[in-house]
């Protein structure tokens, strides 16, 4: 495997589980790879050039761990850590709103829900200020679709400042659900899977399970499978998700608390 500054965490860990030590080897940041929960969460979601970020290291200095266990590396001529955020001191910090999501993530819990849930409370002149160990670049990479624009800032070794406000000209056009999932419908999809759908139910899970089981299973399955999933409701966070990690879906109301789907890839 080639391993350049755009392969996915999650690519190299599954061709080589050792990685996991390796990486978090460079950066205590990157200790959080070796929690199941977060690294099923980031993995798929970070580059190389984005956990350099992250971790406020290089990427050739990644690079050059992984080619210590046997990777062939593709090494960027840039022997630096790709942004300097200190410098960043454009966006207003007058009205700030905190949310410290350290606390969030010892319990192995994904802040993208605290953070969600504090934005839609704010007013358009307020600007969140998210206090974390490490720069949330998933989290950010989905809000700028949204229309937010952040900065960041590392006061100390240990503590990375996120600012996020809204800016409506930077939001990406969002795609309405026949537009995501027209491929075909849900009966379609029941008689092209026939036979090879792998179920499971997670309608009696407790936040955050139903989401993590799922997302253990697509890795379970094999390429000519797919997942039959009853769950109570239409996972949001969950869709986004599924999306980033090359999967695809379509799904039917059977009733209240009876939402069926089917997540598959071809």
């Amino acid at each position: 495997m080639i391993v350049s500054k755009t392969t996915k965490i999650s690519e190299i860990i599954k061709e080589n589980k050792n990685a996991i030590n390796v990486i978090a080897s460079v950066n205590k940041n990157f200790k959080k790879l070796e929690n199941p929960f977060l690294r099923k969460l980031f993995a798929p979601r970070v580059s190389i050039k984005d956990a350099a970020k992250i971790g406020g290291t290089t990427i050739n200095d990644i690079l050059i761990k992984l080619k210590e266990i046997g990777f062939k590396v593709e090494f960027t001529e840039e022997n630096r850590i790709e942004e300097n955020f200190n410098n960043y001191n454009k966006m207003k910090k007058d009205k700030i709103v905190k949310l410290d999501v350290r606390p969030i993530l010892e319990t192995g819990t994904d802040p993208y829900h605290a953070i969600m849930e504090t934005l839609k409370t704010m007013s358009e002149n307020e600007t969140l200020l998210i206090i974390n160990t490490f720069e949330p670049v998933p989290i950010l990479n989905k809000l700028k679709s949204q229309g937010y624009e952040y900065e960041v800032e590392r006061p100390d070794e240990n503590t990375v400042y996120t600012y996020l406000s809204k800016n409506e000209n930077n939001k990406e056009p969002e795609q309405t659900e026949n537009e995501k999932n027209s491929e075909f419908t849900f009966e379609e999809a029941e008689k092209k899977y026939a036979g090879k759908m792998h179920e499971i139910d997670v309608r009696d899970l407790e936040m955050p399970m139903p989401m993590v089981t799922i997302l253990e299973e697509i890795e379970k399955i094999s390429d000519d499978e797919v997942l039959y999933v009853h769950h109570k409701r239409l996972p949001q966070y969950l869709l986004p998700e599924l999306k980033t990690r090359g999967w695809k879906y379509v799904n039917k109301e059977v009733d209240k608390d009876n939402m069926k789907f089917i997540i598959y890839k071809n």
